[in-house]
C-alpha cells in the first residue's frame, strides 16, 4: 500500500484496503504529500489510520505542492519543520513560502536565504530579506556566486557595503 501511495495509485490502494489484509505506514501519506497526490493524501487521512510525519508537509513544500501543504495545515496534526519553508525557498516556490510565513509558525533557518540565492531565485531572496527579516552574510554571497546568480549578486553588492568586496567562488 505503501508504494501505491507513493506512485499516486488510489484505485490500487482502495482495491487493497477492501481485498486484502495489507496496511500501510506513515511512509504512505508522507509520500503521496511530498509527490502531489492530494486525492491519495485526502483518502488517507479519510480512511485509514497511520497517519504521517512532518515529512509530509515538509516534502509538499518543497515539491511545490500548496494544495497539499494547506491541506495538511487544516486538516492535520503533525505540522511541518523549518525544512519545509527551507526547502520551498531553494525551488523558488514562493507562493509557499508566502503562506507558510502567514499560516505556520515554524518559519525558516538562514538556509532560506542562501537557498533561494544558490538556486537564483531573486523574489523568493526578496521575500527572505524584506518579509522574514533574514540578513545576507559571506555565505549568502558565495551560494549565489557558485550558481552564477548574477542579479541577487548586485542586489547585495547595492544594499550591503560590508560584503562588496567578498570573493566569489
Amino acid at each position: 500500500m505503501d508504494g501505491a501511495a507513493r506512485n499516486g495509485h488510489l484505485e490500487m490502494i482502495q482495491w487493497l484496503n477492501d481485498n486484502t489484509s495489507a496496511g500501510c505506514t506513515t511512509a504512505a501519506m508522507d509520500h503521496s504529500a511530498m509527490n502531489g497526490h492530494i486525492a491519495v493524501v485526502k483518502w488517507l487521512h479519510e480512511h485509514r489510520n497511520e497517519e504521517c510525519t512532518v515529512a509530509a508537509m515538509n516534502g509538499a513544500a518543497a515539491n511545490g505542492f500548496l494544495n497539499v501543504v494547506k491541506f495538511l495545515h487544516c486538516n492535520r496534526t503533525e505540522g511541518c519543520t523549518t525544512a519545509a519553508m527551507d526547502n520551498a525557498a531553494k525551488g523558488g516556490h514562493l507562493q509557499i513560502v508566502q503562506w507558510l510565513h502567514c499560516h505556520r509558525e515554524e518559519g525558516c533557518t538562514r538556509a532560506a536565504i542562501d537557498n533561494a540565492a544558490a538556486s537564483g531565485h531573486f523574489e523568493v531572496f526578496l521575500f527572505l530579506r524584506y518579509v522574514c527579516s533574514q540578513t545576507c552574510t559571506v555565505k549568502t554571497v558565495q551560494a549565489a556566486s557558485g550558481k552564477g546568480a548574477q542579479q541577487i549578486l548586485a542586489w547585495i553588492r547595492a544594499n550591503y557595503r560590508a560584503l562588496r568586496n567578498v570573493r566569489q567562488q
